[in-house]
């Protein structure tokens, strides 16, 4: 088995973009776009994932709006300005247990984690994907993000 610090959780982050823009605007990089996506992390590992956190570097002046199935890390209220990437943890699902232990029950192994905000300068069909997204937890180190057509894994 190799060390802890070289495992990493599997993940998978989709975007949909909505077809509301308003208001509309002249110069399009201040056009905003209501976007709604969903974050999924799976722990493939043979040890449970206690107390996740996420990290999704958002890069297009994106507010949040809503999340369910976590809570933004620092505290801070929406409509939550989060353009520079921001930290999720998991709630009320904090913990995700092991697969082995849990016969890979995906009610007890993933979190489904949905977000809903504004994002600002990306018209469709363009898909406004983060920076990157990573796991956050001390001793996890994954691998860099890419993209699958309208993923990012």
């Amino acid at each position: 088995m190799p060390p802890r610090a070289l495992r990493f959780a599997v993940f998978v982050i989709s975007f949909s973009i909505s077809t509301g823009e308003y208001p509309h605007v002249k110069n399009a990089s201040a056009q905003s776009y209501a976007f709604k996506s969903t974050a999924t992390l799976l722990n493939t590992m043979t040890e449970d994932l206690e107390a996740w956190r996420m990290f999704i570097g958002f890069q297009h002046d994106e507010i949040l709006v809503s999340v369910s199935g976590a809570v933004i890390t620092d505290g801070t209220d929406y409509p939550a300005h989060v353009g520079n990437g921001t930290s999720l943890s998991g709630f009320p699902q904090s913990n995700l247990l092991n697969a082995i232990d849990t016969a890979g029950d995906l009610t007890q192994i993933q979190v489904k984690v949905d977000l809903i905000g504004t994002q600002f300068g990306v018209k469709p069909p363009g898909i406004p994907m983060p920076k990157t997204i990573k796991l956050e937890n001390d001793g996890f180190r994954c691998p860099a993000p890419s993209h699958k057509g309208k993923y990012h894994t």
